[in-house]
């Protein structure tokens, strides 16, 4: 039992580590090459996507079972478009406009608003910790937005809206296909998510073309495209693996080190700078995971792989 704990272990503090090293790596691509974000998302969606989908394939899963149900092929392309596509256009433009970082940041309030719609759902007054994340998520917002000093916003108003944008984005993408992937598994639904997102975008994207970004990518800038892509994908596949080993209370406070991990690096790799307080912010937004993750009395946790 210990070795698979480990092995559980090892999935999710892997996964965070790739997916908290990937918003950097996104930033110095977007620093140094004329990628937009539109196109750079062509590329992601649609490949990782593909890989996913081929994967579970071959692995004898069944993924087209859910395009003979109407009602639920509409649910996914909702989720699809809305959901993957829309929390990701919004994450990536927060990263283009900001930093890796404060995009991170803005990802780790979506658990607060899904609070917040559950507790209104569910007509029940949030719990004592839940009380304290929603505290803890605001403070942080604060200061990661004025860096103390409501006279000096750090953040333009562009990089604030998006990044709003990107916790709706990763609200909306948790909450609305919760009974799919209950019925179909997370990963066939996220594959085809991600692949539904990245058709839609192409097809929006009329001047995208694969020969005109191949001639305006170097080695090196084409080099780190790969990179995010397959980083991106396998830290959501460790994520997601790791769930078999560990609870779900664990592997939330495990992925609280994303935001650590993509602050280092772009510390150290893109000479990013952060004030006192902006970093007290993160300190704040970051522990609203940890509050969260304390279960209730009697509270059941189920994963459908």
């Amino acid at each position: 039992m210990k070795t698979y704990r480990y092995v559980g272990l090892l999935m999710i503090i892997s996964g965070a580590t790739l997916w908290g090293i990937s918003g950097p790596m996104i930033q110095w691509l977007f620093q140094n090459s004329s990628l937009t974000s539109g196109k750079f998302l062509v590329v992601r969606l649609l490949l990782a996507g593909i890989i996913t989908l081929a994967l579970l394939y071959f692995t004898k899963k069944n993924i087209f079972g859910v395009w003979k149900h109407p009602r639920q092929w509409i649910q996914l392309i909702i989720f699809g478009v809305l959901g993957m596509l829309g929390a990701q256009y919004a994450f990536i433009e927060t990263i283009h406009v900001s930093t890796a970082v404060t995009a991170v940041l803005f990802q780790f309030l979506g658990p607060i608003l899904i609070t917040i719609y559950v507790a209104i759902q569910t007509k029940k007054m949030p719990t004592v910790m839940q009380l304290l994340a929603v505290v803890a998520a605001l403070v942080g917002t604060f200061f990661l937005i004025t860096n103390g000093s409501v006279e000096n916003i750090v953040l333009s108003k562009k990089a604030i809206i998006l990044g709003l944008l990107t916790t709706l984005g990763f609200t909306f993408y948790t909450l609305h296909p919760a009974s799919l992937i209950k019925e179909w598994g997370t990963i066939v639904i996220i594959g085809w998510g991600m692949l539904i997102g990245g058709i839609v975008l192409f097809i929006y994207n009329q001047d995208f073309s694969v020969m005109h970004l191949a001639h305006t990518l170097t080695f090196n800038t084409l080099s780190m495209l790969l990179l995010v892509i397959i980083s991106g994908t396998l830290s959501f596949i460790l994520y997601i693996g790791s769930l078999k080993y560990l609870s779900a209370t664990e592997t939330s406070l495990l992925s609280s080190i994303e935001p650590l991990v993509a602050a280092v690096v772009s510390i150290v790799w893109l000479n990013e700078s952060f004030g006192i307080y902006q970093l007290i912010g993160g300190f704040f937004i970051t522990a609203t995971v940890v509050f969260l993750s304390i279960p209730s009395k009697g509270a059941r946790e189920k994963v459908t792989i």
